[in-house]
């Protein structure tokens, strides 16, 4: 029997429910009104409702990909040939002369007949439970397989380097075990083999990641904000390809007295992200109500803070109050022989709900990106604690 979440209550609708009306009424707009760039609107494969209502499967049978128009392929050893709607059953099928389509192409194979990952059959080989895989419950990116790069389990000839516990090994001219990462033979084949890292330019594993913009070997540096002077680890404190902001409000406070404390930011389970709909639902809000300061006792004692009290967060760009949280969990340390002192906070507060919830850990954090990604510095800064 098929199970379900809670439906949504009152008024709320599931998300995809809402983007699907909310296109609905923007191309219905485009075509009243026309507008900017309205032919990737008004001509927008948008099929994914039944009668009206979102439907999941439709939206997973487009990610998986389908045939829009007859094509005859090579599949094995064989011809077959695909009709328009027929699902495609692997990457390696999708097309560049416009007769398939896939949203997302590493789960081509993930909705075919039906929904793979919808699969719960325990059956597996005696090789493939040595190592708890079972190939015909769920599904997995890419191609149902299980463990990426597996060839390089196995030496030249295809065995593995480890048999008690097999990923996957050569057996009468055929792999067994988990989807091989490639179908080629092992690399004692000159030469058909190939190297099992296929992701990489020349197929060979990596202990450094070449084209990144802070080097190609891994490095320590310490947070733009950071309560020592001097990294003990080598002779550059912070990373020099930091992606840093120069507004007025970017500024920074290091080994600054005004600023003692190491201040990291983390989740709750009760909420989402910045809370925004988590915040909305009584329970969840009824076990996290507001912004907390998680403390030492040590830093509690020293500060004259005792437990649910409130106490006021600064940094050199803001402040904000929280309800002290006295705990065993952080505890401080030695570094340099110096002792530092920890706080933490949670995301998921800030503006209009609830009125007495609290502001927003952006307040304090600094502007400062990893210089790859550029996901912002927030889970080190320094800050002062005092009783509000």
């Amino acid at each position: 029997m098929a199970l379900s979440g809670p439906g949504p209550s009152g008024d709320s609708k599931p998300d995809g429910d809402i983007i699907y009306e909310l296109f609905e009424k923007i191309r219905e707009l485009y075509a009243k009104e026309g507008g900017a760039y309205p032919d990737p609107i008004k001509n927008l494969n948008w099929d994914v409702a039944t009668n009206h209502i979102f439907d999941p499967h439709k939206v997973a049978k487009r990610i998986n990909g389908y045939f829009l128009t007859e094509k005859t392929l090579k599949v094995g050893d064989a011809d077959k040939t695909f009709k328009p709607g027929d699902p495609v059953p692997s990457f390696a099928l999708l097309q560049n002369d416009g007769s398939t389509c896939s949203g997302t192409w590493v789960y081509c194979g993930s909705y075919t007949d039906k929904n793979m990952a919808a699969r719960r059959d325990k059956a597996q080989t005696a090789m493939q439970a040595k190592i708890g895989l079972f190939p015909a419950w769920s599904w997995a990116w890419p191609v149902n397989r299980r463990v990426l790069y597996n060839r390089a389990s196995v030496d030249p000839q295809g065995k593995p380097y480890q048999p008690d516990k097999p990923v996957i090994a050569w057996v009468n001219g055929k792999w067994e075990g988990d989807v091989p990462d490639g179908p080629w033979p092992p690399m004692a084949d000159t030469e058909k083999g190939k190297y099992p890292f296929i992701m990489t330019g020349d197929g060979m594993g990596q202990i450094f990641g070449p084209g990144r913009n802070d080097g190609p070997l891994p490095e320590h540096y310490e947070p733009l904000e950071c309560p020592i002077a001097e990294n003990p680890f080598s002779k550059q404190l912070h990373n020099p390809t930091a992606l840093k902001f120069t507004g007025p409000a970017d500024i920074h406070a290091s080994c600054d007295p005004r600023y003692p404390f190491i201040c990291s930011t983390y989740r709750v389970t009760e909420h989402w992200q910045t809370g925004v709909m988590t915040r909305n639902s009584p329970w969840l809000l009824e076990a996290e109500p507001q912004m907390f300061c998680e403390m030492s006792p040590e830093l509690a004692k020293m500060r004259g803070i005792k437990n649910g009290e409130k106490v006021m967060l600064d940094s050199t760009r803001g402040s904000l109050w929280a309800k002290a949280i006295v705990t065993e969990r952080i505890q401080p340390f030695t570094v340099l022989g110096q002792t530092i002192h920890q706080v933490g906070i949670p995301w998921h507060y800030g503006w209009t709900w609830p009125k007495n919830g609290g502001d927003s850990a952006n307040i304090l954090c600094p502007s400062v990106g990893d210089p790859n990604t550029g996901i912002p510095e927030t889970k080190a800064f320094m800050v002062n604690v005092r009783k509000a």
